[in-house]
């Protein structure tokens, strides 16, 4: 779908997730000047105020430089970010649940606007091998002691909060939001609109 400006105009719909929101996330790598945007993590857990959570809840929502007024008027405003540790050798679906039937949803979370994807969630692993060495931030902590990213090979690896990579936003959009034109194609992609 159309969704963002410059060369972040672009997103995909991820899930249906949260009752009446669509869950989207920049079909690209965050870009900021033609360059792909690194960032560090800043600590274990997501949330609003760590390094990557003020960049994506200040500066990526409020500078207009990815997104526009009437886009930033379409997103919800307080998502539940699911934060659930997945150590090596666990289940993908102990980020959200906090056993793998999917029967309790992990009571570690936090709200904000925007985020980031969890492991093992559509679109994760979405880009190409090897583009651009594209080691990425994930939502889903590896343990108490270091945050999780994909690799441009697809794994899922620990990383230190301090280090730096890549980002690709997420956000719910609400349920007012409508789609106006578009075949959902690359080349004429959705466009939206609030009813």
């Amino acid at each position: 779908m159309k969704f963002g400006t410059g060369e972040n105009n672009l997103y995909r719909i991820v899930s249906h997730e949260t009752e009446g929101l669509t869950k989207i996330t920049s079909a690209e790598l965050l870009k900021e000047n033609e360059t792909y945007k690194v960032i560090s993590f800043g600590n274990v857990y997501y949330s609003s105020t760590n390094t990557i959570g003020l960049f994506l809840n200040g500066e990526y929502l409020n500078s207009g430089a990815y997104l526009t007024d009437e886009q930033l008027n379409m997103i919800e405003e307080n998502t539940t970010w699911y934060l659930g540790t997945v150590g090596q050798g666990m289940n993908y679906k102990l980020a959200k649940y906090t056993d793998t039937e999917m029967n309790n949803l992990t009571s570690n979370t936090t709200i904000a606007k925007a985020g980031l994807l969890r492991l093992g969630e559509l679109m994760a692993g979405k880009f190409d091998r090897n583009e651009n060495n594209a080691t990425y931030w994930l939502l889903s902590p590896y343990s108490s002691v270091g945050p999780r990213t994909l690799t441009s090979y697809g794994y899922s690896a620990y990383n230190t909060s301090v280090a730096t990579n890549y980002i690709c936003p997420s956000l719910n959009l609400k349920s007012n939001v409508i789609i106006t034109g578009g075949d959902r194609t690359l080349q004429n992609p959705f466009t939206l609109a609030l009813e």
